[in-house]
């Protein structure tokens, strides 16, 4: 009889075995759609840069494409790391559900040398079809047994990832790619300020809209830590079980871009 763990384990090898190819791009989906646009932005810039430089996050609320994201990282490597971390994570009491785009966006084909304009692109998916229909069509004569046979017409391979450079018409009237959601920045590391280090750090200044949530999903991935808590909008207490461990996330974290213009302002907090 099969454990919950080994069967936990089977589901995931079945999850990663059904993905499509990998590229720099994720495409992120069963996201609760209710979610502010700029809460949802900031929410999964915090739990996925940490993975990796990302170029770009494009978040769409048209009919059809609600509850659907796309990260858009500048290397294969940090989609990868990001995808196998964040594969089922609780996102606002929904399992996120997260594969690679089927693919490259426009932003990566440009700064790679392989990007093609879209009519371009759709001109040699037409003539590619209308081709692949020609060779479906076509009747050959076997010398052996004097049976006519049908070429095997071309398929294409299915996936539940739309296309990120889908068409209007498709995708209910937008596009990922032709959104510009301009790129949101990573961390920078400024000069620890001369204070008393302790285990609980506190962050004062925060945007309207940065959630307990959020610097929860900002600080877990360090050892040690313990809780956040917020009094009141604007500030945070973050808890550590230690003062290294905090100091480690400190020194990680302190200035960390929140938004193109909000830093993440770390002071060490008092403790009694």
């Amino acid at each position: 009889k099969m454990t919950e763990a080994a069967a936990a384990m089977e589901t995931k090898k079945d999850t990663f075995s059904n993905l499509n190819e990998p590229n720099s791009t994720l495409y992120i989906s069963n996201i609760d759609w209710k979610i502010k646009k700029a809460i949802l932005r900031r929410s999964l810039h915090t739990l996925f840069s940490r993975h990796g430089k990302i170029l770009e996050i494009v978040t769409l609320r048209n009919e059809g494409l609600r509850g659907q994201a796309w990260v858009i990282y500048s290397h294969i490597a940090a989609a990868t790391a990001a995808l196998r971390a964040e594969q089922g994570f609780t996102f606002f009491g929904k399992d996120l559900r997260i594969d690679y785009a089927r693919e490259k966006s426009d932003r990566v084909a440009k700064l790679d040398g392989t990007f093609v304009p879209k009519d371009r692109r759709l001109k040699r998916e037409r003539e590619g079809a209308i081709n692949a229909n020609a060779d479906s069509n076509r009747v050959k004569l076997s010398p052996k047994d004097g049976e006519n046979k049908m070429d095997t017409p071309l398929r294409s391979s299915g996936s539940a990832a739309p296309l990120i450079n889908a068409s209007p018409q498709a995708e209910g009237g937008a596009t990922a790619s032709s959104i510009n959601e301009g790129s949101l920045p990573l961390l920078s590391d400024p000069e620890q300020e001369k204070e008393v280090p302790s285990n609980i750090l506190f962050a004062g200044s925060l945007p309207k809209d940065c959630n307990e949530m959020m610097l929860a999903m900002l600080f877990r991935q360090y050892a040690g830590y313990k809780e956040v808590r917020v009094p009141r909008q604007g500030l945070a207490f973050i808890e550590f079980d230690d003062e290294p461990h905090a100091t480690a996330a400190f020194k990680a974290l302190n200035g960390f871009k929140l938004t193109a213009s909000e830093n993440l302002d770390l002071k060490y907090g008092k403790t009694a």
